[in-house]
């Protein structure tokens, strides 16, 4: 008896894990882009991917979102990078790790979660436009059959990995910081990014010098203090004011500001939009986004951090704070 308990386990184990009922990673979208590391100047719709495309996969996938004839979003690029078979097998190792060229299956279900999840925002914010969801809907079948998995399996699959995909998203925004750096004095003005990593601790700040052609420049860090103390090297570029005012910046950062509960409850917030989107589960998104900013510092950093998040997840879900 207790043998085919066994037995029963691992064999629900087995189906568990090929159909992603349990702890599975949604396909970031903008994450997956970046790893293709395009040139300056290459976009969604020009550049050697794309370009390598066959023409019946173009036209498929090109049609689902923006203009008909373009691939002209992170989702398309992504959908013709897989099913196109001139375009999948020039992708880079990383992007490979994401969606797997041997198992069509778990990237079927990446995939198809990540057109769910916009079929989702469009049944919410524009649930009359029935050509949309019409394409949604196709895509979602193409995927099904090319991938051998039900759209009820892809359903599931986006409602367990959502919390997931939310969760990424605003710890890389929690953990970041957006200002300004202006010194009158010394005429000089920067655009800054500050970046903490939560596992080693590392700090990172991007400065932007505005001009026709921004210039971007990066130090990196072990520690707060010791990128404090590299900034204070570049005096043509920083004053001891400056440095000053990046380690005020630095403690307002929301993952150092705030304990787990406060991300945890944002967390919670965006997941049950997207499990039952709804006026009311809406609301709780701006309510979230006034009652962090109305703790003035360091809510009001946490509430642009939530922002961000919200706007990386849908460009419907953008003006949420504005």
């Amino acid at each position: 008896m207790e043998k085919k308990k066994i037995i029963a386990a691992f064999i629900f184990l087995c189906v568990v894990s090929a159909t992603g009922t349990f702890a599975q990673a949604l396909l970031n979208t903008d994450k997956y882009f970046s790893v293709f590391q395009l040139k300056n100047g290459e976009n969604l719709s020009d550049n050697d991917y794309v370009s390598a495309a066959d023409r019946e996969s173009y036209e498929r996938i090109a049609k689902l979102t923006g203009k008909p004839n373009l691939i002209d979003s992170n989702l398309e690029f992504a959908l013709l990078s897989y099913y196109s078979p001139s375009v999948i097998t020039k992708r880079p190792a990383e992007a490979n790790n994401m969606l797997p060229a041997n198992n069509t299956r778990v990237s079927g279900l990446k995939l198809g979660a990540a057109v769910y999840k916009e079929l989702v925002e469009i049944g919410f914010f524009d649930p009359g436009n029935k050509a949309a969801i019409g394409r949604y809907e196709d895509m979602l079948q193409f995927i099904g059959e090319k991938s051998s998995i039900t759209r009820q399996q892809t359903e599931q699959y986006f409602r367990n990995g959502i919390k997931g995909l939310a969760g990424e998203i605003l710890d890389a925004e929690f953990n970041k910081i957006v200002f300004t750096l202006s010194n009158k004095t010394e005429n000089r003005f920067y655009y800054m990014t500050l970046i903490r990593n939560p596992q080693s601790g590392r700090y990172t700040v991007n400065y932007e010098v505005p001009a026709l052609v921004p210039v971007v420049k990066t130090i990196s860090a072990a520690a707060r203090e010791t990128l404090l103390n590299e900034m204070r090297k570049r005096t043509q570029e920083f004053s001891s004011a400056d440095t000053d005012y990046v380690r005020t910046q630095a403690l307002l950062i929301p993952a150092v500001a705030f304990q787990a509960p406060v991300r945890n409850d944002a967390v919670n917030v965006i997941t049950a939009f997207y499990l039952d989107p709804n006026q009311d589960s809406y609301n709780a998104l701006k309510a979230k986004w006034q009652d962090l900013f109305g703790q003035k510092e360091p809510g009001q950093a946490a509430a642009a951090s939530f922002s961000r998040t919200l706007a990386a997840l849908s460009d419907s879900l953008a003006n949420i704070g504005q």
